[in-house]
């Protein structure tokens, strides 16, 4: 099936209060696990702290959409590019992954480095009522319009 869309896919990306519970559940979740363990007091207090500044920073960045990093669109034209598009406004034209997660409640965009130092965050979509649509016709073209990057294994 080639790549070509009649229409193109715009997808506008919100806060998701479903990653913000999640995101809190795990972090209480690890830092109970480590108050039952029999360490040492300090290095207890310190990987607690690591692990609520780590939520706190993945929270605001992939929850709340607050931080400049945050993606903000996610857009594929009619010859099938992805383009992603951050709260600072920059642009980026990644190549997938090939673990790129799709499922009928949650599709999970992992991207390769193509010319980046690190990889680019992924992006995390939940169905939602509002762009449902959208959502449904990105999974369609994941899954069966086999962007260049899913084809090789």
């Amino acid at each position: 099936m080639k790549p070509i869309l009649q229409q193109p896919i715009h997808i506008k990306l919100k806060p998701s209060r479903m990653m913000l519970g999640l995101l809190v559940f795990i972090s209480m979740v690890c830092c109970l696990i480590l108050i039952v363990l029999p360490i040492p007091a300090p290095l207890q207090f310190g990987t607690i702290l690591l692990i609520m500044l780590s939520s706190g920073y993945y929270i605001l960045r992939d929850a709340l959409l607050l931080l400049p990093a945050s993606w903000q669109a996610l857009e594929v034209n009619a010859k099938g590019q992805l383009r992603l598009i951050n709260k600072r406004g920059q642009q980026f034209e990644p190549a997938l992954a090939n673990n790129t997660f799709i499922h009928a409640r949650v599709t999970v965009l992992n991207f390769k480095r193509n010319g980046f130092w690190l990889a680019l965050p992924p992006v995390i979509l939940f169905t939602s009522t509002e762009n449902e649509n959208e959502l449904r016709r990105l999974r369609v073209w994941l899954r069966w319009g086999k962007p260049n990057a899913l084809l090789t294994v």
